[in-house]
């Protein structure tokens, strides 16, 4: 569990830094449309949404490092602190795909419907995943 923190830990970060660095570039280039705007916006709160789930698995594995287990009451508490630090990375990774699709229009109409059209793509793909995730965790939890 803690190598799988880790590495959602590294992404988060990761990913926040790629937001942030875009949303720069967009504020750098000038935000004279609405949709350049949007496209700030979408960025500046994906990076923000990933800081939030990166601090959350961070602060966690340093707080459970080394113990082995915990009462059922403190593992509800962590659930549902591992669940919400999930839920801003999930909401970030959708932010930071649908303001990618836009950030096209920026440069051209036909760039701006490739763009679109691809993350059109890549958001539904990970729609269907996490359907089919949030599937599998009832699963399990009707198991244990």
């Amino acid at each position: 569990m803690e190598l799988q923190t880790g590495q959602v830990a590294f992404i988060s970060g990761l990913m926040s830094g790629f937001s942030l660095s875009i949303a720069a570039h967009v504020l750098r280039y000038g935000l004279r449309s609405r949709v350049a705007q949007v496209v700030f916006l979408l960025f500046l709160l994906s990076s923000l949404l990933f800081l939030v789930a990166l601090y959350t698995d961070v602060r966690l594995s340093i707080e459970l490092a080394g113990v082995d287990t915990l009462p059922q009451s403190l593992l509800d508490k962590v659930s549902m602190v591992r669940r919400l630090g999930t839920a801003c990375a999930t909401i970030a990774l959708f932010m930071f795909v649908l303001a990618t699709g836009l950030l096209g229009w920026m440069a051209s109409s036909p760039v701006g419907v490739a763009s679109s059209l691809i993350a059109a793509a890549a958001l539904s793909a990970l729609w269907f995943i996490w359907q089919n995730i949030n599937l599998i965790s009832g699963a399990v939890s009707k198991l244990s």
